[in-house]
């Protein structure tokens, strides 16, 4: 049994897994990825749908840049069961099998977009999406510059120190001042680990609750 799991499982059961393969979707606003100056690379929160939240980022937009969004392995209904479909990157049951097949996933994505060698890459996290995108950087993905908004560091950075590509040269943590869903006792620890690991950072908090709003990050882009 996974020790982090915090509900039993039953007794007497073994436990198997296999790999499968599995057909995964991506969406983009903007230039397409293999003609872009420069590319942001959004990973969206829990039960969230990367077009909704690609349409909230039109304003975004400009010559040149591509806005891209990959989507969670994992699909389910928002509500009930049936009606407006929502996507998570991973639950605490199977998690560092799921870990791994997102690391896996995402960079298997990132290298089939052709992305000029010379375009600017930002990665963007939000809520669900923050840990995902720490993950991944963490196992090496090269970005230019990364900022989490709304969502908490993942446990293991405290546990075992991250090392990451030369080429980060900025960091940035987003808090809404109203967010009732990522509190400002997270905040202030990133912004405490990002200072214990020498990065170069920026915190803000901002305006609004638990939602990207363009104009926090259009300074960025």
């Amino acid at each position: 049994m996974d020790p982090k799991l915090k509900y039993p499982l039953p007794d007497g059961i073994s436990r198997h897994t296999l790999k499968v393969e599995q057909t995964a979707r991506w969406f983009h606003i903007g230039t397409p990825p293999d003609s872009c100056r420069k590319i942001v690379i959004v990973l969206h929160g829990y039960g969230q749908h990367p077009a909704y939240m690609l349409d909230g980022l039109k304003p975004l937009s400009q010559k040149g840049l591509c806005i891209a969004a990959p989507e969670g392995l994992s699909r389910f209904y928002i509500r009930g069961t049936d009606g407006r479909v929502g996507a998570s990157w991973m639950t605490r049951d199977e998690r560092l099998s799921d870990i791994e097949d997102h690391i896996s996933y995402l960079n298997h994505w990132w290298a089939s977009l052709g992305v000029p060698s010379d375009a600017e890459i930002v990665v963007l996290g939000f809520s669900q999406g923050v840990a995902t995108a720490a993950r991944w950087l963490a196992d090496g993905f090269a970005a230019d510059l990364v900022i989490f908004h709304s969502g908490t560091i993942p446990p293991e950075w405290q546990d075992c120190t991250p090392t990451f590509s030369d080429r980060i040269s900025k960091w940035v943590s987003i808090r809404g001042e109203d967010d009732k869903i990522y509190p400002e006792e997270n905040h202030e620890e990133a912004a405490t680990l990002f200072g214990s690991l020498g990065l170069n950072f920026e915190s803000l908090s901002v305006k609004g609750g638990h939602k990207m709003n363009t104009e926090d990050l259009e300074q960025y882009l």
